[in-house]
């Protein structure tokens, strides 16, 4: 499939006309969106809490997180996002691509809808 970026609106919370574009890598691999610092400051996101992560080599490293608004395709979110340093990454990670109803279509290196499933009781079986 290869990477590939989109375009993602990020907005505050607090002031949701305060917006920003900013151009992502789609990455399922990692569980967090990071918002790069320009972005941060711009929107005036404030961090709720520190957490450590694991670099590829295994390094150690402490990034913020806050919360911010993420608009894509349609398709609006609230998303819990790392609240990235000046040579940090953009990034879409999974846990926003879900929050957002979006999944990735390997075929064409794009985004699309997600195809959701219920599993309901069908009436008679008693087999749960």
């Amino acid at each position: 499939m290869g990477v590939f970026h989109v375009k993602v609106e990020v907005y505050s919370l607090e002031h949701p006309e305060t917006r920003q574009e900013v151009e992502m890598v789609v990455d399922t691999g990692a569980f967090r969106t990071v918002l790069p610092r320009a972005a941060v400051e711009a929107l005036g996101v404030e961090s709720d809490r520190k957490q450590t992560f694991h670099m590829v080599n295994g390094e150690p490293i402490e990034r913020d997180l806050g919360w911010v608004g993420v608009s894509l395709m349609g398709k609006d979110a609230h998303a819990h996002v790392i609240l990235g340093e000046r040579a940090d990454h953009a990034v879409l990670g999974a846990l926003t691509l879900e929050e957002l109803e979006l999944e990735v279509d390997p075929s064409r290196g794009a985004l699309r809808p997600m195809q959701e499933f219920l599993l309901l009781a069908i009436a008679g079986d008693v087999t749960a």
